[in-house]
């Protein structure tokens, strides 16, 4: 199962690998299209600390945006922290194939080469370079066997 829904919040799960095409594009899985229903958008951004991309459907996009409208628009540290989540965004659209073309500059910015891996991590999607992804994903992890498998 790639994605679980709970009254209204999708929980994305699950992983694919996909090599880019002549053009860069790459396939979204079409279990996570689905749950964006006639939207056919995502948004990306770079992560700010690890060479990553977070996706995000249009509902949690609102959900997040919402929060951001809520900071001081007079504080020039919270207008600097906004600038800095949406500068290197991009919103990204499938095409009827299910194809989306992410950016160059984000592309260079996670060291995409030829293939990624697309991540559902819950309420986002995370998109690596399989070289990376496999770097970052440790053989176990003490948090995750406390908080997930803990009592088992």
């Amino acid at each position: 199962m790639e994605y679980i829904n709970t009254e209204n919040q999708v929980l994305l799960v699950g992983s694919f690998t996909h090599q880019l095409d002549a053009k860069r594009r790459l396939i979204f899985p079409s279990v996570w299209r689905n749950l964006a229903g006639s939207d056919q958008q995502l948004f990306a951004f770079p992560h700010p600390e690890r060479p990553c991309l977070y996706l995000y459907l249009k509902d949690e996009m609102l959900r997040r945006m919402a929060q951001l409208r809520d900071v001081n628009s007079m504080d020039a540290g919270d207008q600097q922290a906004i600038r800095s989540i949406t500068a290197g965004a991009e919103l990204l659209h499938w095409d009827a194939q299910g194809r989306i073309r992410i950016g160059d500059h984000l592309l260079r910015a996670i060291d995409v080469q030829s293939q990624v891996v697309l991540v559902g991590a819950l309420s986002r999607i995370e998109v690596w370079s399989s070289e990376r992804f496999d770097l970052a994903l440790p053989a176990s992890s003490s948090v995750a066997d406390e908080l997930f498998f803990g009592g088992y």
